[in-house]
């Protein structure tokens, strides 16, 4: 785990065969009880998978480290300073349009239930709290996320020494 302070934040920058389009940071949001704290996307047919639970995060600035950009997009959509930001994985996908690159960083952002009751959602239509099977019945969601979601409340039993999954 790293404090987004941190001079030396880490960052997993995995080299890709081309500059990609666009650049994501997640945050795989987990409370002391292991559910994860979802965002319910506007319903809205100009954005990227409107009306999907989806992972908190966002797009970011250029030459904008991954962590920074993470820790920047939580306090823009819910007020919440995160005190630690683990990198959990990266995940490089072609999306609509066609050849669209783009770069997704997932982390693993823990809250405590006093963080989750200051949080105040700017952006998107609600939130709500999941167990990874809860996420994985979801209609809508985003299916990379569901992903994250699913490496970090199973990769512990399936990779036991990184130390990404331990956190949360």
């Amino acid at each position: 785990m790293t404090s987004p302070d941190s001079p030396l934040l880490p960052r997993l920058d995995l080299p890709l065969a081309c500059r990609p389009d666009r650049e994501v940071a997640a945050a795989v949001l987990v409370d002391a009880d292991g559910r994860y704290l979802l965002q319910r996307r506007d319903d809205k047919p100009t954005i990227h998978m409107p009306d999907h639970w989806a992972l908190f995060g966002g797009s970011l600035e250029p030459d904008e480290p991954p962590t920074q950009g993470m820790v920047r997009e939580l306090e823009e959509e819910l007020g919440f300073r995160a005190r630690t930001v683990t990198p959990l994985a990266e995940l490089a996908l072609n999306t609509e349009p066609v050849d669209r690159l783009w770069r997704m960083h997932f982390f693993v952002v823990p809250f405590t239930a006093a963080d989750h009751a200051a949080m105040v959602l700017t952006e998107g239509a609600g939130m709500g709290l999941f167990t990874a099977a809860e996420a994985q019945a979801l209609a809508k969601i985003a299916p990379w996320d569901l992903m994250a979601i699913m490496l970090h409340a199973h990769g512990r039993a399936l990779f036991p020494n990184l130390a990404a999954l331990q956190a949360g």
